[in-house]
């Protein structure tokens, strides 16, 4: 029986594959989903849609409320935000703490203001990906419907070369009781 050293297997160089967070519009929320049989990939999580998942962390990640934030009555006693940002953000690479605080208009009247906000927000929450040349030039539009408690973003992002690289529609649906 012979015996075989491969002494170069599993040396080559690996991808280095930020899976997908995968947004599910009837849940609100993302997941992650299995590669199939992507090639480098196979049994791994997908990766596919780096700026897809960029945009969807970077709006649907609570992000900590400062002290100061008009809204942070909203938060009541907890401010949330990602424990990672207490970690690692290197503000040389262009980052930023992690996520958006449209969590905040979750317990506000769907109004003409938090309309405003929202969109404020998500252009906010964005900026890393404007900072870091993943976009050049980010629009965010809000429509809001307070009858049928529902806020729509929709989200457009451009190359340097003024082409559409991304463009979705994130519905909100606002769950309120009235009391």
């Amino acid at each position: 029986m012979d015996i075989l050293i491969r002494t170069a297997e599993g040396q080559e160089a690996q991808p280095f594959l930020l899976w997908d967070s995968v947004w599910d519009p009837a849940a609100h929320r993302a997941d992650w989903a299995l590669a199939g049989g992507e090639a480098l990939n196979v049994g791994g999580l997908r990766a596919r849609s780096a700026l897809e998942t960029a945009v969807v962390l970077a709006l649907f990640t609570d992000r900590r409320v400062p002290d100061d934030h008009p809204l942070r009555k909203y938060a009541d006693a907890d401010p949330r935000g990602w424990w990672g940002d207490g970690v690692d953000v290197r503000a040389d690479l262009g980052e930023e703490p992690l996520g958006s605080l449209l969590w905040l208009l979750e317990r506000a009247a769907l109004t003409e203001d938090v309309s405003r906000w929202a969109k404020a927000m998500a252009e906010e929450a964005l900026v890393p990906l404007l900072r870091q040349g993943a976009a050049a030039r980010v629009e965010v539009e809000t429509s809001g419907d307070a009858p049928r408690g529902r806020l729509d973003l929709m989200v457009r992002l451009y190359g340097a070369d003024g082409q559409k690289i991304y463009d979705r529609r994130f519905e909100i649906v606002w769950l309120q009781e009235l009391r």
